[in-house]
């Protein structure tokens, strides 16, 4: 029953991923990341999947600090530099098997591509982080993890069309 839930929980997240790279503003998809990220936290925490779990959390904290990126605080480089060194940290500590650098992986390209004020860019950089958290959701049996990846390329390539190559045009 556990398992029925986490992959209910996950789908959630999997429908919030989705609905976020539709968005046309840098902010909007930044802001609806945040509430995926909470329902994948809670996904592969009930998968026993910690791996996932941290860097999902890292990835809260980082969509709220870049979310935040017209503040102060929040507008430093620092910031990079400190989400790209903890999720090759989380991914060590919670180390399983090879196939666990593969989330921090995609945790990097995606931090790179939200500190980018482009939505071009996050859409471009973003991309390759799927294939990598798709390999580890298949490891993990994370079936919603697997859908997300499919969908969530699927979109990217549709925002791509629709926003970055038909509007130049």
């Amino acid at each position: 029953m556990v398992n029925y839930i986490a992959q209910a929980v996950g789908l959630g997240g999997a429908a919030l991923n989705c609905i976020s790279f539709q968005q046309n503003k840098r902010s909007k998809i930044i802001g609806v990341q945040i509430f995926a990220a909470i329902m994948f936290i809670i996904h592969f925490i009930m998968l026993g999947a910690y791996t996932g779990a941290a860097l999902n959390f890292i990835g809260l904290l980082r969509s709220i600090v870049f979310y935040n990126s017209d503040k102060k605080w929040a507008n430093s480089p620092v910031w990079l530099v400190v989400f790209i060194i903890i999720s090759a940290v989380s991914s060590i500590l919670t180390w399983k098997e090879w196939y666990s650098i593969l989330p921090a992986t995609a945790m990097i390209l995606t931090t790179i591509s939200y500190w980018m004020k482009d939505e071009t860019k996050i859409r471009l950089i973003t991309f390759p982080s799927s294939p990598c958290w798709l390999i580890y959701n298949v490891f993990e049996k994370s079936v919603a993890g697997i859908v997300t990846e499919c969908i969530v390329m699927t979109s990217l390539i549709i925002a791509i069309v629709r926003y970055d190559i038909l509007k130049k045009r």
